[in-house]
């Protein structure tokens, strides 16, 4: 199947191909390297400002992989010393692909420590304990997609994929069919369609309620066309398999973006073989809308068995106040909820990998109302927290589309993309769709990247506050000390040793699934003996599973 360049694919539908193929050789070059939000660092421009940080001779930056499209997976290693002779921080960009706000704030981050920015004394004291590791975009391939046009926000990167099962790869793609640069979506008038327009904003499509004598009247589909006639649109387009979604644990079998099987992508390989060939990673900390600081994770029935369902109650209580700290620095106020992270890299990081795993969404739009604008104004009723109400008010309330929930989000976004003076939503217009003869066919809808991504004059000062939070994670991981020695004479040469092994730190040696999986390396000790002494009781070497902290010995 031969496909056009975007902006005439409209065309295809009248012209003649042969003439099609030879005016797609005219099209700028330009055409597809504008980013969605300008100031974010594509492949080369983030590439060189890693290398660039290798100058300083606290830093090392290698590749853990060259992926389909012939990108690095690029790794930041900041360490005083030897890397492996302490315990060490993974930090991991935006493991979401199009959530490019998260490779952004890793590689400032990793400027913040040593670049020429960073605060000399605060360097040491975090490299007089600890080694970083980081990989500020773990999936170059997918993440691209920000910076090329038509503007498609995409989770997977370049391996074909038969999304649909139909025996064929990436036949049925979205297309621009407007060609405005971006795709967005389509709304066809359907009596049998499950979606109807918000009542204070018609921009915002919502589902009926039948509950509410609410009956459809619009379909939604992505923009574009059904290329292969299967009556489904654009189910199986180009690529691919997204890093977040190939990950062992709660692995989505036989669902589109999660691969042929678990870590079947050079990426995903990359970074597990990575952290399993270093033990002494403590803790990883990656950027993933699946956030578990702000929504964190709770445990549940069965969360000590093996089958691994929810955290483990013990462990919960250390990541709640974790949490806790970081939403003293990054405040939770409106904070979305955390989607399902099935096969994402967060939970394996836990769950599978056996470290404490943190996981932040790093910015959201919040949630804005002005006195003009009664969609916001109907955002900010929705988001209001539930209070009790008496059987009457729940009745008056059902009636009362005011107070309806539904859409919230989008109302909210749409308020603040007015405030902010950002074109974040495409209006909804009139569009001759040969695949819907007869029926009214309009196309719009929020633009691609910008409700995951802040404007770029944002991200410094996000970039400063999760450095904060990432010292004061060093602040509060486990801090292992010898003390209290004793040495008493047994006579003929004989000596009693007594130490005490502490952990002065907040978080334990290691967290309880660390132990569960076997994953993670237990604390050990061993005794160096002196020329001419020899051990006559006890053990050279042996290990503690679990220290826990303030004080545990």
């Amino acid at each position: 199947m031969i496909r056009f360049s975007d902006p005439l694919r409209q065309l295809a539908w009248a012209v003649p191909r042969t003439m099609l193929l030879g005016v797609a050789l005219l099209l700028p070059s330009t055409l597809r390297a504008q980013p969605a939000i300008e100031g974010y660092a594509n492949y080369e421009s983030l590439s060189a400002q890693i290398k660039s940080l290798d100058e300083s001779e606290l830093v090392s930056v290698a590749s853990l992989g060259k992926t389909l499209g012939g990108r690095e997976v690029l790794l930041i290693t900041i360490a005083q010393g030897p890397p492996a002779a302490k315990p060490a921080m993974l930090i991991v960009g935006n493991v979401e692909a199009g959530h490019l706000v998260g490779s952004e704030l890793a590689m400032r981050v990793a400027q913040q420590i040593v670049g020429p920015q960073a605060n000399p004394e605060t360097t040491k004291k975090l490299l007089d304990r600890f080694t970083f590791y980081i990989i500020p975009r773990p999936n170059p391939d997918a993440s691209e997609h920000f910076f090329r046009r038509p503007s498609l926000e995409r989770s997977g990167n370049d391996r074909p994929t038969d999304d649909d099962r139909d025996g064929e790869t990436d036949e049925d793609p979205a297309q621009d069919l407007n060609g405005d640069g971006v795709i967005t979506m389509m709304r066809v008038e359907d009596a049998s369609g499950p979606y109807i327009s918000h009542p204070n904003d018609s921009r915002v499509m919502i589902k009926a309620d039948l509950r509410k004598n609410e009956q459809g009247r619009y379909a939604l589909y992505s923009e574009g066309r059904d290329d292969d006639g299967d009556e489904a649109f654009n189910e199986d387009g180009p690529g691919g398999v997204s890093f977040n979604r190939n990950f062992p644990h709660r692995y989505p079998f036989f669902e589109p973006l999660a691969g042929p099987h678990q870590v079947s992508e050079i990426e995903t390989r990359a970074v597990a073989d990575f952290a399993f060939a270093h033990p002494n990673v403590a803790l990883v900390f990656s950027f993933s809308p699946e956030d578990n600081l702000l929504v964190p994770w709770k445990p549940g029935l069965g969360s000590e068995s093996r089958l691994k369902p929810a955290i483990n109650s013990s462990d919960a209580e250390y990541v709640n106040y974790l949490a806790e700290q970081y939403r003293e620095i990054v405040p939770a106020k409106d904070a979305p909820s955390a989607p399902a992270g099935a096969g994402s890299f967060s939970e394996w990081a836990y769950y599978q990998y056996g470290r404490w795993s943190l996981a932040a969404r790093g910015w959201w739009i919040p949630k804005t109302a002005t006195r003009n604008d009664p969609g916001a104004e109907a955002a900010k009723d929705a988001a209001k927290p539930a209070e009790p109400k008496t059987d009457d008010q729940k009745t008056a309330d059902s009636k009362n589309n005011d107070k309806d929930k539904r859409g919230a989000e989008d109302l909210s976004a749409l308020a603040w993309f007015k405030q902010e003076g950002i074109d974040g939503f495409v209006d909804w217009k009139p569009f001759e769709h040969p695949d819907f003869p007869g029926k009214k066919v309009e196309i719009g809808g929020f633009r691609p990247f910008l409700r995951l991504n802040p404007p770029s004059k944002e991200l410094a000062p996000l970039a400063e506050k999760h450095f904060r939070f990432i010292t004061r994670l060093a602040e509060l991981m486990s801090r292992i000390e010898i003390a209290s020695v004793e040495v008493k004479s047994l006579g003929g040469g004989v000596y009693r040793i007594t130490a005490h092994v502490f952990n002065n730190g907040f978080l334990p040696t290691m967290a309880t699934f660390g132990r569960t999986t076997n994953e993670a390396y237990p604390l050990q000790i061993q005794l160096d003996l002196p020329t001419g002494a020899k051990l006559l009781t006890g053990h050279a070497r042996r290990r503690i599973d679990r220290l826990a902290g303030n004080g545990e010995k």
